[in-house]
Protein backbone atom coordinates (compact mmCIF):
# COMPACT_ATOMS: atom_id res chain seq x y z
CA UNK A 1 0.00 0.00 0.00
CA UNK A 2 2.76 2.49 0.49
CA UNK A 3 4.08 2.08 -2.81
CA UNK A 4 0.53 2.37 -4.15
CA UNK A 5 0.11 5.63 -2.29
CA UNK A 6 3.60 6.57 -2.77
CA UNK A 7 3.64 6.18 -6.58
CA UNK A 8 -0.06 6.14 -8.02
CA UNK A 9 -1.32 7.84 -11.01
CA UNK A 10 -4.51 9.01 -11.45
CA UNK A 11 -5.58 6.30 -13.96
CA UNK A 12 -4.84 3.52 -11.42
CA UNK A 13 -6.55 5.20 -8.60
CA UNK A 14 -10.13 5.65 -10.54
CA UNK A 15 -9.65 2.16 -12.03
CA UNK A 16 -12.23 0.06 -10.80
CA UNK A 17 -10.13 -2.96 -9.70
CA UNK A 18 -7.88 -0.63 -7.13
CA UNK A 19 -10.41 1.87 -5.58
CA UNK A 20 -11.41 -0.64 -3.13
CA UNK A 21 -7.99 -1.21 -2.13
CA UNK A 22 -7.52 2.18 -2.06
CA UNK A 23 -10.35 3.11 0.01
CA UNK A 24 -9.35 -0.25 2.39
CA UNK A 25 -5.93 0.99 3.12
CA UNK A 26 -7.46 4.87 3.97
CA UNK A 27 -9.85 3.53 6.46
CA UNK A 28 -7.58 0.29 7.85
CA UNK A 29 -4.03 1.37 7.76
CA UNK A 30 -2.51 2.30 10.63
CA UNK A 31 0.52 3.59 9.02
CA UNK A 32 0.62 7.51 9.09
CA UNK A 33 2.55 7.80 6.66
CA UNK A 34 0.58 5.82 4.09
CA UNK A 35 -1.90 8.11 5.16
CA UNK A 36 -0.22 11.14 3.88
CA UNK A 37 0.86 9.92 0.82
CA UNK A 38 -2.44 8.82 -0.16
CA UNK A 39 -4.04 12.15 1.19
CA UNK A 40 -1.31 13.98 -1.27
CA UNK A 41 -1.61 12.02 -4.28
CA UNK A 42 -5.21 13.21 -5.64
CA UNK A 43 -7.80 10.42 -4.59
CA UNK A 44 -11.34 10.94 -4.15
CA UNK A 45 -12.87 12.65 -1.78
CA UNK A 46 -14.70 9.66 -0.69
CA UNK A 47 -10.83 8.42 0.23
CA UNK A 48 -9.80 11.84 1.69
CA UNK A 49 -12.75 11.11 4.15
CA UNK A 50 -11.81 8.05 5.21
CA UNK A 51 -8.65 8.95 6.00
CA UNK A 52 -10.35 12.01 8.20
CA UNK A 53 -11.48 9.44 10.21
CA UNK A 54 -8.83 7.21 10.40
CA UNK A 55 -7.47 7.31 14.07
CA UNK A 56 -4.16 6.54 12.72
CA UNK A 57 -4.36 9.73 10.43
CA UNK A 58 -1.70 12.36 11.82
CA UNK A 59 -2.36 15.62 12.53
CA UNK A 60 -0.10 16.91 9.58
CA UNK A 61 -1.99 15.03 6.53
CA UNK A 62 -5.58 16.24 8.43
CA UNK A 63 -4.50 19.74 8.41
CA UNK A 64 -3.34 18.83 4.62
CA UNK A 65 -6.99 17.31 3.68
CA UNK A 66 -8.79 20.72 5.17
CA UNK A 67 -6.11 22.67 2.67
CA UNK A 68 -7.80 20.66 -0.07
CA UNK A 69 -11.35 20.95 0.61
CA UNK A 70 -12.53 23.25 3.92
CA UNK A 71 -15.98 22.62 2.88
CA UNK A 72 -16.21 19.33 3.03
CA UNK A 73 -13.08 17.98 5.11
CA UNK A 74 -13.19 20.22 8.50
CA UNK A 75 -16.60 18.23 9.71
CA UNK A 76 -14.63 15.01 9.69
CA UNK A 77 -11.44 16.30 11.02
CA UNK A 78 -13.15 18.39 13.66
CA UNK A 79 -15.57 15.55 14.82
CA UNK A 80 -12.26 13.90 16.29
CA UNK A 81 -11.86 13.19 19.97
CA UNK A 82 -8.08 12.56 19.53
CA UNK A 83 -7.01 15.78 18.80
CA UNK A 84 -6.10 18.26 20.91
CA UNK A 85 -7.63 21.91 21.25
CA UNK A 86 -4.61 23.47 20.14
CA UNK A 87 -4.64 21.69 16.88
CA UNK A 88 -8.25 22.60 16.74
CA UNK A 89 -7.95 26.29 17.37
CA UNK A 90 -4.77 26.14 14.61
CA UNK A 91 -7.30 24.78 12.07
CA UNK A 92 -9.92 27.03 12.67
CA UNK A 93 -7.40 30.27 12.76
CA UNK A 94 -6.82 29.03 9.31
CA UNK A 95 -10.55 28.42 8.19
CA UNK A 96 -12.38 31.06 5.11
CA UNK A 97 -15.39 29.17 4.30
CA UNK A 98 -18.72 29.71 5.97
CA UNK A 99 -19.94 25.90 6.18
CA UNK A 100 -16.12 25.32 7.53
CA UNK A 101 -16.50 27.61 9.96
CA UNK A 102 -20.09 26.21 11.27
CA UNK A 103 -18.39 22.79 11.29
CA UNK A 104 -15.44 24.16 13.20
CA UNK A 105 -18.20 25.54 15.93
CA UNK A 106 -19.70 22.37 16.94
CA UNK A 107 -15.56 20.36 17.21
CA UNK A 108 -16.18 18.72 20.10
CA UNK A 109 -12.35 19.38 21.36
CA UNK A 110 -12.82 23.18 20.74
CA UNK A 111 -11.62 25.79 23.47
CA UNK A 112 -13.84 28.56 24.76
CA UNK A 113 -11.41 30.77 22.96
CA UNK A 114 -11.75 29.23 19.44
CA UNK A 115 -15.14 29.07 19.89
CA UNK A 116 -15.28 32.90 20.17
CA UNK A 117 -12.90 33.36 17.47
CA UNK A 118 -15.41 31.42 15.02
CA UNK A 119 -18.20 33.21 16.54
CA UNK A 120 -16.64 36.69 15.67
CA UNK A 121 -15.48 35.46 12.50
CA UNK A 122 -16.49 37.53 9.34
CA UNK A 123 -17.10 34.83 7.34
CA UNK A 124 -19.40 33.16 9.87
CA UNK A 125 -22.89 32.50 9.50
CA UNK A 126 -25.03 33.54 11.77
CA UNK A 127 -25.72 30.06 13.40
CA UNK A 128 -22.30 30.32 14.42
CA UNK A 129 -22.73 33.05 16.99
CA UNK A 130 -25.75 30.75 17.64
CA UNK A 131 -24.07 27.64 18.54
CA UNK A 132 -21.00 28.70 20.33
CA UNK A 133 -23.72 30.88 22.73
CA UNK A 134 -25.33 27.62 23.70
CA UNK A 135 -21.94 25.86 24.10
CA UNK A 136 -20.75 28.17 25.93
CA UNK A 137 -24.01 28.91 28.23
CA UNK A 138 -23.51 24.78 29.09
CA UNK A 139 -20.48 25.11 29.62
CA UNK A 140 -20.97 27.51 32.32
CA UNK A 141 -23.67 25.71 33.40
CA UNK A 142 -22.01 22.37 33.94
CA UNK A 143 -18.63 24.34 35.59
CA UNK A 144 -21.13 26.49 38.08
Amino acid sequence: MADLAEYADSQLLEDPRTVPLVLRAAESSDDAEVLDNLARCGVTSEVLRKIAHNPAAAEHPLEHLIDLDQRWMTYPVTRRTDLTAEFIDRIARRLTDRTAIFHASSAPRASDETLRYLAGHPSAPPATAEQVAERLGATTMTAA
